[in-house]
């Protein structure tokens, strides 16, 4: 009954300026996060510039962190740069209380992320 209702998407898009915007939607827990693993890695690996859109995710876990940072290595050892974007309330405070914003930049909106990651 409940199958699907809280499944995690990934949908990319260019932007101008040469940014790849990933947009993910859904919960970045377990089971979230290991849907969009291999998916999330592969598409994104070889960006120069990604901004990881966040609006649509309802709940972020350790997992999901890890997601995150995986794929931010992976951008930054190929010479690009990540961000995080626009996350609701309750997703920011995760990743303020784990300090990935020290690592990965965390923005307001879109737009600031894509300038963080095209500066």
């Amino acid at each position: 009954m409940w199958e699907g209702v809280f499944r995690m998407e990934l949908v990319v898009e260019d932007m101008p300026g040469g940014v790849t915007r990933a947009v993910l939607s859904g919960r970045m827990d377990i089971e979230g996060a290991l849907a969009i693993d291999a998916q999330f890695g592969a598409a994104l690996a070889f960006r120069r510039a990604l901004v990881v859109d966040l609006s649509g995710v309802t709940f972020m876990a350790s997992m999901g962190l890890r997601t995150l940072m995986l794929c931010a290595r992976a951008v930054g050892g190929n010479g690009g740069r990540m961000a995080l974007a626009q996350p609701r309330l309750n997703v920011a405070k995760v990743l303020e209380e784990s300090g990935i914003g020290d690592i990965i930049g965390v923005y307001p909106s879109v737009d600031a992320a894509s300038t963080a990651v095209t500066a």
